[in-house]
């Protein structure tokens, strides 16, 4: 392997943990803001303003890890899985506005 193809896994692979990692602290935040809920929020509001807008950022974070990934491989199965996040993130997009 060349070092350009090293520095794409790892390029891949920071953008996967940054992924998780932004999920993971929008959903500890969003636990967080439910325990502590003072002015009784409803459950969904609180997660749907807050939960919501760290699951795109980390499915967006995702798909540019997905795209290396694919660059890298050249597989016909990364570009499936490219193609299923980004119409999940789309769903989402849609779906998170519809309700605004």
């Amino acid at each position: 392997m060349d070092i350009f193809n090293i520095f794409l896994h790892w390029l891949a692979f920071f953008f996967t943990a940054l992924s998780i990692g932004v999920i993971l602290f929008g959903f500890l935040k969003s636990l967080k803001s439910l325990f502590f809920n003072l002015n009784n929020t409803p459950i969904e509001t609180l997660m749907r303003e807050g939960f919501d807008k760290y699951i795109l950022v980390g499915l967006q974070f995702l798909i540019v890890a997905d795209i290396i990934d694919t660059i890298i491989l050249r597989d016909f199965q990364n570009i499936i899985l490219v193609l299923l996040i980004v119409i999940i993130r789309t769903i989402m997009s849609w779906e998170i506005e519809k309700h605004k």
